[in-house]
């Protein structure tokens, strides 16, 4: 039997997780609302992820010395000091960017679907699936025509406001943290923790 996942939002984490699942044969559902989403939020990306995400330069349209982000509480932070000489703050647009890691993991496998998930039914045992109500706009309308689908396990990367989060009562937050941070494991440490 093929595990069936659905992956609901394209941004880099969908779209990233969607491209390592078809990789790993595994058949991938990735759902995006609006493919042509034009996002007012975070263009900057670090230079590592040019070479780990594999981008080509083109997603690059400006390379930033350095920048300054001024908080609504008025706190401004200067970035860029550290920054070596050969070094830069990768400038993208994130219909761009994200358009690009989409459309890759599609040609890996991964099924695409324009639609807006708008339920997640939870199984009540482990036999059962994950059933997915969405309307499908792939013929253009707003708003789309109802459909399910079932899959075996549901990644949510739909952002703060996220329908899956409510869906598994994942609890109330008032803000997020993002960071990034790179470390290997020993896989004498690898191990599952089931609750």
């Amino acid at each position: 039997m093929t595990l069936r996942v659905a992956v609901v939002g394209s941004g880099p984490a969908g779209s990233s997780a969607a491209e390592t699942l078809a990789k790993a044969g595994i058949e991938t559902f990735l759902f995006e609302r609006k493919l042509d989403n034009a996002k007012p939020c975070g263009g900057a990306i670090p230079l590592c992820m040019v070479s780990e995400f594999d981008l080509p330069p083109e997603i690059i349209d400006r390379q930033v010395r350095k920048m300054k982000m001024i908080s609504p509480s008025n706190i401004e932070v200067n970035i860029g000091q550290t920054l070596k000489q050969d070094e830069y703050i990768g400038m993208c647009r994130r219909e761009v960017l994200d358009g690009f890691l989409r459309d890759r993991a599609a040609k890996l496998g991964a099924t695409l679907i324009n639609g807006t998930v708008h339920t997640l039914e939870i199984p009540v045992n482990r036999n059962q699936p994950y059933t997915l109500h969405y309307a499908d706009h792939s013929d253009g309308s707003v708003e789309g025509i109802a459909k399910t689908l079932q899959v075996d396990m549901v990644i949510g990367a739909d952002g703060a406001n996220s329908r899956v989060a409510k869906a598994i009562d994942a609890g109330d937050y008032n803000y997020a943290i993002a960071f990034q941070e790179r470390i290997r494991l020993p896989e004498h440490k690898w191990h599952i923790t089931k609750s």
